[in-house]
């Protein structure tokens, strides 16, 4: 999880309506000691004095004073579930809308969807192709998949032109197949270049913001993610109890 600090302190201070649940002047107080910070959600967690803080794509808790802070995992032993990975899934699921299916590479099944993943995705990554190669087996399970590219060296590097490349294609579906099959092409000469530059670069960031660390990084509907390779049977299976 990224600090939360050097993240907000280039945003604008915003103080919403769903502040106003937090102790008075909680939010106030936060924003004076961190210039920049903005408070989009202050909750009341399950623990007593402590508060949930959720600020663009972070999560961070406070003292009910407004002295602490902490980043980490609250977990709830008895109930066994992890509050802080339950509120990212929320944030990655709003995250999720700002994809459009047309600037994505959509795997469909035949038959009616089930599910639909999200795969964030680098032609030049050995568990990437792996897991290419078994979608059709997600595909026969009813599960759609929405392909983003996600070069991890960066739009400059060689997965990155091809990134590119497979984005200006008129077949995009053709030329990911053969990408994943160590077929490179790095033409990104297309009509639509620029605009296919600037939402590889929104990917990117988006990937960064939703805690990728790794490709390939899975997202179901629900914001949920599944961080690296799993084998077609494994992941349908971790998919239906989701």
């Amino acid at each position: 999880m990224k600090s939360i600090i050097p993240l907000t302190l280039t945003l604008a201070i915003a103080l919403p309506a769903s502040a106003a649940h937090a102790p008075k002047g909680l939010a106030e107080k936060l924003t004076a000691a961190l210039p920049g910070l903005t408070v989009d959600a202050l909750n009341q967690t399950e623990v007593k004095g402590i508060y949930e803080l959720v600020s663009g794509k972070d999560v961070a808790y406070v003292s009910e004073d407004g002295r602490y802070m902490f980043q980490g995992i609250l977990f709830d032993i008895e109930n066994r579930k992890n509050l802080t990975e339950a509120r990212l899934d929320g944030i990655r699921a709003k995250s999720l809308k700002s994809i459009k299916d047309e600037d994505t590479i959509v795997y469909a099944p035949k038959g009616a969807v089930k599910e639909t993943i999200t795969i964030f995705t680098d032609p030049s990554c050995p568990y990437c192709r792996k897991l290419h190669k078994e979608i059709h087996e997600l595909n026969k399970a009813g599960i759609k998949v929405r392909y983003v590219m996600y070069p991890r060296d960066g739009i400059q590097s060689q997965a990155g032109k091809e990134s590119l490349s497979i984005l200006c294609s008129k077949n995009r579906l053709e030329e990911l197949d053969k990408a994943m099959n160590g077929q490179s092409n790095t033409n990104t000469s297309c009509e639509n270049s620029e605009l296919e530059k600037s939402n590889l670069e929104k990917f990117i960031q988006l990937g960064d913001e939703m805690g990728l660390q790794g490709t390939p990084y899975i997202i179901n509907s629900d914001g949920r993610a599944i961080p690296g390779y799993r084998p077609a049977k494994d992941l349908i299976q971790e998919i239906g109890r989701l």
